[in-house]
């Protein structure tokens, strides 16, 4: 069963009675006894939980008649806040002579000496912390009750929570572990951590007690500094805004580790550690906050980017689009690694109109990419001034309402040919323009793509708000630019 909060105001006292209610209601008048619990679902609103003692015990309630009542598996889905975990804002960094751009400097790659590229990259000290048992591995220290975040009280998650043999899905959300002395997690392959805490080294305590994990996500662990999984069966593992995570060691059995997800500032060098022979296939990362910096930082970026050069599907998100076109990543001196195996490449990211060499970077992509097939582009909104000066904060519903297209029918689009690009001229099937506003660089971008790609047979593109008419004049520019007329295209 599934519950979601809609009553705002401490403790929700309705909310809670109304979930204790439907509970209790699955056995009252039945001449049968009910069928077993496979799942318990329940979400408070932004407002989140206020962790009176009233909505404590109801909690506790409700997470013991789901333990009592369950079948041979239980799947517990338990958010207890919905507000943003990161408040990492994507942002550009200004450009000209006077903004402190750093962008004619040559910045060097960040790699060890005598490694090829696509072959394993672990130092000595990365081998000795993986040998090193899962409790050498420690988190930030809370204080004794490790119930307290930013000074509001956490749900503390019941200890019997972590000794049932059926839990095979269980997320939190905005909680705190008190875990037991042995935990009994036989089941468990889904576990899902957001804005969870405990005392240290809990979280690494969890994941090395649950043998058969094979899905890991943790999200905002605030207190969470290392991590090490081992002799797991682990499939896919995602970690986002960790903010003080500094080390992430992996060794899976049979090398099963599929997909891998990130969301967080360009990490060091040492920061994942990757054991064993490496068939991820899905790989998405998501740089958030300013606009990548300079050579440093750069160099981290190629050397995290070649941990997966064998990947089918490549998700990059960054404040500029391709982590920061035109300088550092893409230019002579700092190269794009190559991705021999890449079928389907997603750049997301904001593209002002004063980018006038995103074409090239994205040349440099598409020559390092040689499999090609599907390539999509998520244009970011930039940010719009505030209305007024002293309005402090700015909602995300007034910012999409402001957008609006920006179409220079007269502008000039500076476009070179790409017929030595093999991917874009023999391979490339599908292309995608999502958010598309019409402004010079993005539609220079487009037409460079649509007009060198003659095998191509399924445009997609998703505008931005704006008037009909300029989305008219856009889809038709659009149309004119695909080399296949018989392709699908579709326009929302």
């Amino acid at each position: 069963m599934g519950y979601n909060c809609e009553r705002r105001g401490p403790d929700a006292p309705l909310f809670t009675a109304g979930v204790s209610a439907a509970l209790l209601g699955r056995n009252r008048g039945a001449r049968v006894a009910a069928a077993p619990l496979r799942a318990l679902r329940v979400a408070f609103d932004e407002f989140g939980f206020r962790g009176g003692h009233a909505a404590k015990t109801a909690v506790d309630g409700w997470l013991s008649y789901a333990g009592y009542h369950a079948g041979d598996e239980l799947r517990i889905d338990l958010r207890l806040d919905t507000e943003p975990v990161c408040k990492r804002r994507y942002a550009l960094r200004p450009r000209g002579p006077d903004a402190g751009d750093d962008g004619d400097e040559q910045p060097q790659e960040q790699e060890p000496s005598d490694v090829e590229e696509g072959e394993d990259m672990e130092s000595t000290d990365d081998m000795d912390a993986m040998d090193a048992e899962p409790s050498d591995v420690k988190e930030g220290d809370e204080d004794e009750e490790g119930s307290q975040a930013e000074g509001k009280p956490m749900y503390v998650a019941p200890r019997s929570l972590l000794s049932c043999a059926v839990l095979r899905t269980l997320r939190l959300g905005s909680c705190c572990l008190d875990l037991p002395s042995a935990i009994a997690l036989p089941s468990l392959d889904t576990l899902h951590l957001t804005q969870v805490s405990g005392r240290s080294g809990a979280i690494q305590r969890l994941v090395s007690a649950c043998p058969r994990l094979a899905d890991l996500t943790l999200e905002a662990c605030g207190t969470l500094t290392g991590l090490s999984v081992v002799d797991a069966h682990l499939h896919r593992l995602a970690l986002r805004c960790c903010h003080d995570l500094v080390a992430v060691a992996v060794a899976v059995a049979s090398s099963e580790l599929r997909a891998f997800e990130y969301r967080g500032a360009v990490p060091g060098p040492s920061f994942l550690t990757l054991h064993g022979p490496r068939k991820i296939s899905f790989c998405s990362l998501d740089f958030c906050g300013e606009e990548l910096a300079g050579p440093p930082e750069l160099g981290s970026l190629v050397y995290f980017l070649r941990l997966f050069v064998g990947v089918e599907r490549l998700h990059l998100t960054s404040a500029r689009l391709g982590c920061g076109v035109g300088h550092g990543i893409f230019s002579s001196a700092l190269k794009f690694p190559s991705f021999p195996t890449l079928l389907n490449l997603e750049l997301t990211g904001m593209l002002p109109d004063d980018d006038t060499t995103v074409v090239t970077a994205v040349t440099r992509i598409l020559r390092r990419t040689p499999s090609l097939e599907t390539m999509s582009l998520f244009f970011l909104p930039e940010p719009h001034p505030k209305q007024n000066p002293w309005e402090n904060e700015v909602t995300e519903e007034g910012l999409h309402a402001a957008h609006k297209l920006r179409y220079n029918q007269h502008a000039w689009l500076a476009v070179p040919g790409g017929a030595e690009i093999p991917c874009l001229r023999e391979r490339m099937k599908e292309i995608n323009l999502v958010h598309y506003q019409g402004a010079v660089a993005q539609r220079a971008l487009a037409k460079f793509l649509l007009c060198n790609a003659p095998v191509v047979d399924r445009m997609c593109c998703e505008f931005a708000r704006g008037p009909l008419l300029i989305q008219t004049k856009l889809m038709a520019e659009i149309k004119g630019w695909v080399m296949n007329k018989s392709a699908h295209m579709a326009f929302f």
